[in-house]
């Protein structure tokens, strides 16, 4: 595999293109810090997580083990007008929170402003950081649903979360959370930022292979009739039969037909399938760099089993990698969402402890060693 100047990979003859970590900088003459190179580095995170299969079973695996059976207590409780519950915006900034390491939420105190009245979850993606002041402090947040299309969706400017400073038009706010990312003072980078490119090539691999499927011939051999060349015309109609013939799942692995000029005997001339078995081994490394990535030690966390744990059965597998996600990937996250999640609760008269109901990935009964699995290959 290489990569060329203008990034992008190329592979067995194929290119695949890579994806660049963000640069965040000041731009002349805008109110809001860029995130990535065209201001949308999120836009491209979303991208990825629709696309690469293994990365978003993993980014799911972490949220539902984030967000558990839910808040104890004040789940169901309703935090705006919208009717949405406690548990309902949880979840939302727990996906956002294991997809960019951040989450965004729109705060509106009560007339008095003595509390906060009502919770609004944010797509995190939709929401940039203004310049930071002489303190390094950002003051406020912009906030679009498309910054691709400023034109037709400016931004609306909210003034940073200050608890002290919600008089007049400072009513609605913004609280922006985000782990620190060293050399990023206002943007977080995802955890899994070191398999970006990764992530990105098992997206396009499996585009790849989908073209090729749907509009490239892909026989398994040539037959080469030697009686005889048609004419323009026939040969036209012969090429529209093979496009039709060879094209689509049903009709992989067929033969290609030629023909020639009256001689020998018709050839037959098998066709090397050796990139096959090297994009299988490439989806293979793919796949364990993704796990990797996300601190997933064991494929069968995630309902894949790779056939080599080394273990004596899948349940004590899981249940020593569990325990490993919990500590390290589960808890963590947890602990870092409620940090911020749970003080705007305080501030809005949930003065309780929170705490979130347990819900095991996996119900130890119900592993048996002869349990299906599938392949890891396979996705």
């Amino acid at each position: 595999m290489r990569t060329t100047p203008e990034g992008i990979y190329a592979i067995n003859g194929s290119k695949f293109q890579a994806i660049e970590l963000p640069s965040i900088r000041e731009v002349r003459n805008k109110d809001y810090m860029f995130y990535g190179g065209l201001n949308l580095f999120p836009q491209s995170l979303i991208e990825l997580y629709d696309t690469s299969a293994m990365h978003h079973t993993c980014i799911d695996s972490i949220t539902a083990g984030i967000i558990g059976d839910g808040i104890e207590t004040i789940g169901e409780e309703y935090i705006n007008k919208k009717g949405e519950t406690i548990d309902e915006i949880f979840e939302k900034v727990s996906l956002d929170y294991a997809i960019y390491q951040g989450y965004a939420v729109n705060i509106i105190w009560s007339k008095d402003r003595t509390k906060i009245s009502e919770i609004y979850h944010l797509p995190f993606a939709n929401v940039r950081s203004g310049k930071p002041n002489e303190e390094d402090e950002v003051e406020e947040y912009m906030h679009s649903t498309d910054w691709a299309n400023l034109r037709k969706y400016p931004f609306n400017t909210y003034k940073s979360f200050d608890a002290t400073d919600n008089k007049g038009d400072n009513a609605s706010q913004i609280f922006y959370f985000y782990n620190y990312t060293p050399g990023n003072e206002v943007y977080p980078l995802p955890s899994y930022v070191a398999a970006l490119n990764d992530i990105s090539l098992d997206a396009q691999v499996s585009r790849f292979h989908n073209a090729n499927i749907h509009n490239g011939l892909a026989p398994s051999m040539i037959l080469k009739f030697r009686n005889g060349v048609p004419s323009p015309e026939e040969r036209r109609d012969v090429y529209k039969e093979i496009e039709k013939t060879f094209t689509g799942t049903e009709n992989a692995g067929r033969f290609f037909l030629t023909f020639s000029e009256p001689g020998k005997e018709m050839e037959v001339t098998p066709i090397d399938s050796a990139n096959d078995d090297y994009y299988l081994l490439l989806e293979s490394r793919i796949s364990s760099r993704i796990l990797s990535a996300h601190r997933i030690t064991s494929p069968l966390l995630l309902g894949l089993n790779d056939g080599a744990s080394g273990f004596s059965s899948n349940s004590e597998e899981i249940k020593v990698a569990y325990a490993h996600f919990e500590g390290t990937v589960i808890t963590p996250k947890r602990k870092k969402i409620i940090s911020g999640f749970g003080y705007m609760l305080k501030l809005a008269g949930f003065n309780v402890a929170i705490k979130i109901k347990p819900n095991k990935l996996v119900n130890e009964e119900q592993v048996t060693d002869t349990a299906p699995q599938t392949n890891i290959e396979s996705l």
